[in-house]
């Protein structure tokens, strides 16, 4: 099967799409890089924002132009607000909700006429090698029950509910032995993995548990967090990381606004001054790690002096970077409704000041990097060189002439560099040694 695959959104949905292809023949699949060149194509589809249902289409017209033999399979967030819809496209052969992959794995197979067996999901090679992913992403948790104003994961992701400690350290285990140095743990709400488990678990169990396994193996593979809301940042999980230095120094922190009126029309369960709290608890902790936010721009009540408390708290945290949205009212959320909607003029000026603010932290950061040791997980080449990503997520190039050829056999490894200069948004660096596992020192 010649399989063309473009995933939408977050780390969850391309969790969901490496579990569909685990169902299929793997030593019949091959997954290629351009439509033209596939028998099926699989789109795995976000809901979040109108921006992302706009992508959702705006790919599927594009298939139907230019290749409207090519038959599709839609999977995702999408498949459950705009079902009717996207299976009125004539290109589309199934329309499949999240949490299914077994079904997306037969569709695929019919759509390619192909019998539909069941692959073997201990193939050495693992999807995420097809489709060229050096970084492993373990979906460890699903839905929420956390029901903000704005958003409409819950309904078409469902509860919360968590994968087993077992479960989890086996796979991570089995990623770990198909060559990924780095295990990505990702869930909707990943904060509170294990809450619904019986017996109740905690975050800092599984990271502990998974990290310490990591560790132990030859050679060790890190673990890297994705976002944790601010209140999820237990003193239990924060000792933890402490003591595991292959847990990667790059936290994420949805903020949403500094505004407190404002976070509490978004239900969000903290205000400003909390907010800071944890970021400042955080740096306290972990002095070099990187820190990440989610703000978004134009929720309803959002006036100037709203738009003005978020900067503010923004100056005064410890962030290095931005994930800036604008909002987007989704159908059957309570702030759909909700009055008070600012002009999209004040909108876009005030995301473009949040934009450029985030630049220049980001810029910061990686300056702070130079001249200093990083863990750097290969990730691909760029021309003559091979570029990827630090422990604590700055982007790093490694160009040939720094001693040492750059053959593609370092592709997947962990080495350990130092960066020499800063380049647009990339660290410049020459190659030290081969990584064998994370330290505390390194950056």
């Amino acid at each position: 099967m010649r399989l063309w695959i473009k995933s939408l959104g977050c780390k969850v949905n391309l969790a969901d799409a490496v579990q569909a292809l685990e169902g299929l023949d793997g030593s019949r699949l091959q997954v290629v890089d351009r439509p033209a060149q596939a028998e099926v194509a699989l789109l795995h589809t976000c809901t979040v924002t109108h921006k992302a249902d706009r992508d959702v289409r705006k790919a599927l017209n594009s298939l139907l132009r230019d290749l409207p033999g090519l038959p599709v399979v839609v999977a995702g967030c999408a498949a459950v607000t705009d079902g009717e819809r996207l299976r009125a496209l004539p290109n589309v052969r199934a329309v499949l909700g999240p949490g299914d992959p077994t079904a997306v794995a037969r569709a695929l197979s019919a759509a390619a006429h192909e019998a539909g067996e069941p692959g073997d999901p201990s193939c050495a090679r693992g999807a995420f090698a097809h489709l060229g992913r050096r970084r492993a992403v373990l979906k460890v948790q699903d839905g929420c029950s956390a029901g903000c104003a704005y958003c409409i994961v819950p309904r078409v992701r469902g509860p919360e509910r968590s994968v087993g400690l077992a479960e989890a350290l086996a796979e991570a285990l089995r990623r770990a032995g198909q060559g990924h140095r780095e295990i990505v743990l990702t869930g909707i709400h990943l904060g509170r993995w294990g809450r619904e488990l019986t017996p109740r678990r905690t975050l800092a169990e599984l990271v502990d548990t998974l990290a310490g396994a990591l560790a132990q193996r030859s050679p060790a593979s890190r673990v890297r967090l994705s976002s944790i809301e601010p209140l999820e940042w237990t003193e239990e999980l924060m000792a933890v990381l402490a003591r595991r230095p292959n847990v990667c120094r790059h936290f994420h922190v949805p903020m949403q606004s500094g505004a407190d009126g404002v976070l509490r029309a978004m239900g969000r369960p903290y205000d400003a001054s909390r907010y800071a709290g944890v970021l400042g608890g955080l740096r306290q902790r972990f002095p070099d790690a990187a820190l990440g936010a989610d703000v978004l721009v134009g929720f309803p009540g959002e006036g100037e002096a709203e738009a003005r408390a978020t900067l503010e708290l923004l100056t005064a945290s410890p962030l290095d970077y931005l994930h800036v949205f604008t909002f987007s009212a989704r159908p059957e959320t309570r702030a759909a409704g909700l009055p008070g909607r600012p002009e999209p003029r004040a909108v876009r000026s005030r995301s473009e000041a949040l934009l450029a603010f985030g630049r220049q932290r980001w810029q910061a950061f990686l300056r702070a990097g130079l001249g200093r040791s990083h863990e750097l997980l290969v990730e691909e080449r760029c021309g003559e060189g091979l570029r990827g990503r630090s422990q604590h997520y700055r982007p790093i190039h490694l160009l040939p002439g720094a001693g040492a050829a750059l053959g593609d056999e370092l592709l997947g490894g962990l080495l350990e560099v130092t960066a020499l200069e800063l380049q647009a948004n990339a660290l410049r660096a020459s190659w030290c040694v081969r990584a064998q596992a994370s330290r505390p020192g390194e950056v």
